[in-house]
């Protein structure tokens, strides 16, 4: 006795022997046969439909779904990455524009610092250097006065001596007073 599994995937089994003449008697055409694996093929086929099937197809709906929706969500966050890539760059050349506004300005402002410092630095010299001269020049006026006075002085010792007389104090005055008004009618020349 031979065990033959059928082609319907095992579900049924045949115990079959061999006739006299030698031919499988799956091979040879009976009617039963095909009825019955008819049957089984057609229940095993609604099963499947029923069990796998369905839910396979319904599976690979909601996976085509999700797929869609992913590629949606992603085309959408390709186009906000776009967007906001946009706007960075925008914010970024604002940004370097601002700074380099800032730095023409600061720039702009120390030269102006610069040149203000540079300019009180030459009106204090100016000043400085008129102050200075003014000072040598009322220094110059009574070293003369000084000069004068001693020359006057020496005049009167040297004409007293010539003279060998003694000139009294009001004399004195009198003379030192006529000899510097005489000067300054010279110096006014």
């Amino acid at each position: 006795m031979n065990l033959i599994l059928t082609p319907t995937f095992g579900i049924s089994f045949l115990f079959l022997e061999e006739n006299a003449k030698g031919v499988n008697p799956l091979l040879t055409p009976e009617l039963g046969t095909y009825v019955w694996s008819l049957i089984i093929f057609l229940t095993v086929l609604l099963v499947l439909k029923k069990f796998a099937w369905n839910p396979l197809l319904n599976f690979l709906d909601e996976r085509e779904k999700e797929i869609a929706s992913s590629l949606e969500m992603a085309e959408s966050a390709k186009t906000d990455l776009e967007k906001i890539k946009e706007e960075s760059e925008k914010i970024l050349n604002d940004a370097k524009n601002e700074g380099k506004a800032i730095v023409n300005d600061s720039k702009s402002k120390a030269e102006e610092s610069a040149a203000k410092i540079l300019e009180d630095a030459k009106a204090k010299s100016n000043e400085f250097l008129d102050e200075a001269k003014s000072k040598i020049e009322i220094e110059k006026k009574r070293a003369i006065k000084e000069i004068k006075e001693e020359v006057v002085s020496l005049s009167l010792d040297l004409a007293t001596k010539v003279l060998q007389r003694n000139i009294n104090d009001d004399d004195n005055k009198k003379f030192v007073k006529s000899s510097l008004e005489t000067m300054k009618a010279d110096e006014a020349k």
